[in-house]
């Protein structure tokens, strides 16, 4: 089913944009959406947004450049007309892509079971995102999602979750991975951290290894274990005794 709703915990997500908020002086910023997506259903789950922490030299991993000067401003040698086109052109958004998506490969491996990284979020005047190509930003959500394991589902779809800040208001695209295109859905919130349930498993399993001392024992033990994913993704789970979808 394609995604036609995008239901977001209200109490994290409105928590999380009054604190950007607040902040002030953040002009942008990306990061990543944790939630859940299935191909049963049209809805999208947001629990969480991550940001994306500043590069190891100190960068951001979502920047402002420039408009680049228009062809118009330099024809009228900075008549009115070209220079308040240029003037009030809003910057556009650039990105450190491989930074976003080694910070979702990262998170992807502490969530929860039944969490993901479901697409990305960005932080910016409405000017800005609009400016910015949306060739731009899918090629952002295609290489973050080939980062990111997904287990049972090849699901074709990803969220891009904008939060405006002048004017102050969320906007949501669904980007479809094979074309790239975005387009707009609906957003709203409700209650979905508390109503979440958390279940312990365990899996026995008993194997025997030889072990070569030239292959790093990581590597023989992955190996060895490797058919047994399959099992464990085909199991069956009883609940106090009832079979769960």
């Amino acid at each position: 089913a394609m995604v036609k709703a995008v239901v977001a915990d209200e109490v994290r997500i409105k928590a999380f944009e009054d604190g950007v908020a607040s902040s002030g002086v953040l002009r942008s910023q990306v990061g990543l959406v944790v939630g859940k997506l299935s191909a049963s259903s049209d809805r999208a789950l947001v629990y969480s947004l991550l940001p994306t922490p500043p590069t190891d030299a100190g960068e951001p991993a979502c920047s402002l450049r420039a408009a680049a000067p228009s062809a118009g401003k330099a024809k009228s040698k900075g008549g009115k007309g070209g220079a308040g086109a240029s003037s009030d052109a809003p910057p556009t958004l650039q990105f450190d892509v491989d930074w976003v998506a080694e910070h979702a490969r990262q998170a992807s491996r502490m969530l929860l079971g039944g969490m993901s990284v479901i697409g990305i979020y960005i932080w910016s005047s409405e000017g800005s995102f609009k400016a910015t190509p949306s060739a731009v930003l899918s090629q952002v959500i295609r290489v973050v999602s080939q980062s990111v394991p997904w287990y049972g589902s090849d699901f074709d779809e990803r969220l891009l979750l904008h939060l405006s800040y002048s004017p102050r208001r969320w906007a949501c695209r669904i980007c479809e991975m094979a074309s790239g295109s975005l387009r707009p859905c609906d957003f709203k919130y409700s209650k979905l951290l508390a109503s979440l349930q958390t279940f312990r498993c365990t899996y026995n399993f008993e194997t025997r290894l030889t072990v070569v001392q030239a292959e790093p024992f990581k590597k023989v033990i992955s190996k060895a274990i490797s058919h047994l994913t399959k099992e464990v993704q085909n199991a069956k789970a009883l609940i106090d005794g009832d079979l769960v979808n």
